[in-house]
């Protein structure tokens, strides 16, 4: 156990104290705490309170320096680990190379139980020349370009149903850019996983008939080779963007057929604010994905391959801001291949400037296999209830 990344609050909270006063730094982040409910056809109901601290501290010593420390606290107490065995082992789990990560846990009777974990999930050095920037350590690689679904995101996937981790995981990476206008960039990006696996890209952006252009290519973990494209733009005022990405095993190379993965949608904002935004997802790939149960969605450890669970997905949303203060929003997906639906209404009220409540539901209903051969129909219900204060 590494107690000492225990306190990386404590550890960044005292930076903020006695660094330079020259040197100028900024602090912020947020404290919130959520209550989460599951019900689940064969544990019943299950409960969970989660107390969540993020705190992100950027340093700059020079006009050509930048230096960030971001971590979060959470703790977390209830019934989950009854209902999901080896639920604790879950949080110690860090995919970088370097192990940033640390968890205590205890239960009570197999039935109750609480956890403490903490995390950096940013710890970088930018430095940057006129159009020169590298930027070496934890860090935040996104090349997506569409909502739900990121073909193109191969350092950085995430799950859309994790609704309490808008930063989204970082890479232990080096990351160089060469801004080639005002529009256009050339990058590269290594990076090294917990298991030493190298994901190594080229990227390049460039804007031409009113389009953001983008196109990748380089290896994935040392077992594929990648070559995406991505676009965003408009069409008669409606945003336009997709993604698609080539998965070709390099270990069978000349005795394998590649996989695609493609996401593309469109979104679109009224006049009276409302929001309506599509995304449809195609993967290849599906078939060698084994969902049996509908909390292996909220995985945070998954990667870009294993993005789409069946081979169509459908989005669909829609949200209205009915004060100003007051925002409902309406989700859905559509699994065909599981005659499967996806659920999720929320709404936000804001109470202050700083202070959010939020409340959340996802329901879930489709036909999963299991391991077994047996096929039968699984519903699941999550409720969130969040209380945000953002510093």
């Amino acid at each position: 156990m590494k107690w000492k990344h225990l306190l990386i609050p404590v550890i960044i909270l005292s930076c903020s104290h006695t660094a330079d006063s020259q040197s100028p730094l900024t602090l912020d982040g947020y404290l919130n705490d959520m209550q989460t409910v599951y019900h689940l056809e064969e544990q019943g109901w299950l409960w969970e309170n989660q107390l969540h601290n993020r705190l992100n501290l950027n340093l700059y010593p020079a006009e050509w320096l930048q230096i960030s420390l971001q971590g979060r606290t959470r703790l977390l107490q209830g019934k989950t680990f009854s209902g999901f065995p080896g639920y604790a082992g879950m949080f110690g789990k860090d995919a970088g190379f370097v192990d940033l990560t640390a968890v205590t846990s205890h239960s009570y009777n197999n039935d109750l139980g609480v956890i403490l974990t903490s995390t950096l999930d940013r710890a970088y050095a930018a430095f940057s020349a006129e159009n020169f920037t590298a930027t070496i350590g934890r860090q935040r690689i996104n090349w997506g370009q569409t909502f739900v679904w990121n073909p193109n995101d191969i350092f950085n996937a995430y799950s859309f149903f994790d609704v309490d981790y808008p930063e989204r995981p970082g890479s232990d990476a080096v990351r160089l850019q060469y801004y080639t206008g005002m529009t256009s960039v050339a990058e590269v990006a290594v990076k090294v996983d917990s298991a030493s696996n190298i994901t190594a890209a080229g990227y390049f952006r460039m804007n031409a008939f009113g389009y953001d252009f983008q196109f990748i290519g380089g290896t994935l973990a040392q077992e594929d080779l990648v070559l995406g494209t991505g676009w965003s733009g408009s069409i008669a005022g409606t945003s336009f963007r997709g993604e698609l990405t080539y998965f070709h095993d390099l270990k069978h190379f000349s005795d394998t057929t590649g996989h695609l993965l493609l996401s593309t949608g469109l979104d679109h904002t009224f006049g009276n604010s409302l929001w309506l935004q599509s995304e449809v997802l195609y993967s290849g790939l599906a078939d060698s994905q084994n969902i049996y149960s509908f909390m292996q969605l909220f995985n945070t450890g998954m990667n870009v391959k294993n993005t789409g669970f069946t081979k169509w997905s459908v989005f669909g949303s829609l949200s209205y801001p009915v004060t100003p203060l007051l925002n409902l929003t309406l989700a859905g997906i559509w699994y065909p291949e599981w005659k499967g639906i996806y659920i999720g209404p929320s709404a936000d009220l804001s109470l202050t400037n700083n202070l959010k409540f939020s409340i959340m539901l996802q329901g879930f209903s489709a036909e999963l296999q299991h391991p077994a051969g047996t096929t039968s129909r699984q519903n699941t219900l999550v409720g969130y209830a969040r209380l945000k204060w953002n510093f």
